[in-house]
């Protein structure tokens, strides 16, 4: 692997890390910064109370808010290329994460959640980077460093925040769990580490990879730098094959006169379809639940197993299987169809949840229906990284045509962040009221989202960019 090739493709990683920083920095410690910021004193319990359950949704769903209206940027900021695009994601990044960490109040708090989210949610332009740097035999193989950074991410936050090494509890007699400063330490540095490795990225952004992808180069019209670029990529001996490569899948947005608009390619009919078809996967993978599973784990496991520090140890063994489920489809995906690897995950997530929530509305209270129940979730994040997880954002940057490709990955990202954004906010509320409701609906929107693949979705392996539905 060339250096320079080798900092681009760490370029996108750092992006995904702090994508998955970000997601569940606050999962873990949410009760210690209610305790922290007294939103529940004066309460029965300084712990769990309605304000502190509403304050903490919000915050937690901050992050998701904000990704939904930075997804909204990722056609805009095309326009400046991917180079400086990751620039500007990283200068929000810092600022949000420095005001999250530093944060006196609630507003102030939400604020910085708020921002981080909206440099998460103009990540998705990495998915398109990594297909523009990579050779198209490659682009299954390097297309998994985006999920696979997301959940190695969450994994490393998630032990991070088990760093606190208890949960928040009464003490005997009802005197109320006072935090100590290690406790402050571990859930404010947890909302800073992203600054850190967005420090890192600016810096390779600054000093080695100077440059655009050969993609943006040629539609700038920039041939010679484009094959400096490929030069420097893959070699000298790779630049005409590559440059060939790159010429084809340019060659539908040079037919056109104009990059369509989302409004503009919905008018036109022969897009019209496969963008309502990618923005009802979009959908779906948020509506069954996956950022409950893993951005809420704590909440979700104590709603299972009770308020003990096991039940933050199963939600983290929830986040360590998506990561090396994600490690070990980088091994498959060019093996397979993107779209059987979809019906696979999904079809695997249903098999495992859809018996332990019929038999928790059955047998609701026993103790081995909640065992059950939590190996189901953890069954079903095996499912999701292997195939909505894995493979969607890849699938995307595949599958839309090169003339509303911007546009229509923007939309689709837009709709997953604001489907997650609900998903995650109403999550607490909902767990609090029926949990049976919850996790049925959950199992329906997996069962749903098996049949959707299965009848709408069109293979992209192997097919031009942007060809699959031409």
């Amino acid at each position: 692997m060339r250096s320079y090739f080798f900092f681009s493709v760490a370029l996108a990683a750092i992006v995904a890390f702090n994508f998955g920083l970000n997601t569940v920095n606050f999962s873990g410690s949410k009760e210690f910064a209610i305790v922290d910021f007294k939103w529940c004193e004066g309460q029965p319990s300084n712990i769990v109370c309605t304000k502190g359950d509403s304050y903490g949704s919000w915050i937690g769903g901050g992050v998701f808010w904000g990704g939904a209206v930075g997804s909204c940027f990722i056609g805009l900021l095309s326009n400046y290329g991917r180079r400086k695009a990751m620039m500007i994601l990283h200068a929000i990044n810092i600022v949000g994460s420095v005001i999250s960490s530093a944060a006196q109040c609630f507003s102030m708090f939400l604020l910085g959640r708020f921002l981080a989210g909206i440099s998460v949610g103009m990540s998705g332009l990495v998915a398109m980077y990594l297909t523009e740097i990579c050779p198209s035999d490659k682009r299954g193989t390097y297309g998994i460093v985006y999920p696979f950074f997301i959940t190695l991410g969450q994994l490393m936050m998630t032990l991070w925040q088990l760093l606190h090494g208890r949960v928040p509890t009464m003490e005997e007699g009802g005197k109320p769990f006072e935090i100590n400063g290690f406790d402050r330490f571990i859930w404010r540095s947890a909302q800073f580490w992203p600054v850190v490795f967005s420090v890192i990225a600016l810096l390779i952004l600054v000093f080695v990879v100077k440059d655009d992808t050969p993609h943006v180069l040629i539609q700038e019209g920039k041939d010679e730098d484009a094959k400096r670029v490929i030069a420097l990529l893959h070699g000298e001996d790779k630049v005409e094959s590559v440059l060939a490569e790159v010429r084809s899948d340019q060659e539908a947005l040079k037919a056109s006169s104009t990059t369509l608009g989302i409004w503009a390619a919905l008018k036109v009919p022969k897009y019209r379809r496969p963008l309502f078809i990618l923005f009802g996967l979009s959908l779906m993978q948020q509506l069954s639940g996956i950022n409950v599973f893993v951005a809420n784990a704590s909440k979700l496991f104590v709603s299972i197993m009770g308020r003990s520090f096991l039940s933050n140890i199963v939600g983290s063994v929830c986040v360590a299987v998506l990561f090396l489920s994600t490690l070990g489809l980088a091994f498959v995906i060019d093996k397979f169809g993107r779209k059987t690897m979809l019906l696979f995950g999904i079809g695997l997530s249903a098999a495992v949840l859809v018996p332990p929530v019929i038999i928790k509305i059955v047998a609701a209270e026993a103790d081995w229906v909640k065992i059950t129940l939590a190996i189901g979730c953890v069954g079903y994040v095996a499912g999701f990284a292997v195939g909505l997880g894995g493979i969607m954002w890849l699938y995307f940057a595949e599958a839309l045509g090169s003339e509303y490709k911007d546009a229509g990955f923007a939309t689709a990202t837009c709709l997953n962040w604001v489907a997650a954004g609900v998903i995650v906010t109403s999550s607490d509320p909902l767990l609090s009221w029926n949990e049976n409701f919850v996790y049925s609906m959950y199992a329906a929107f997996t069962v749903l989202g098996f049949f959707f693949v299965l009848y709408f979705i069109k293979e992209t392996k192997g097919i031009p960019l942007g060809q699959a539905y031409a």
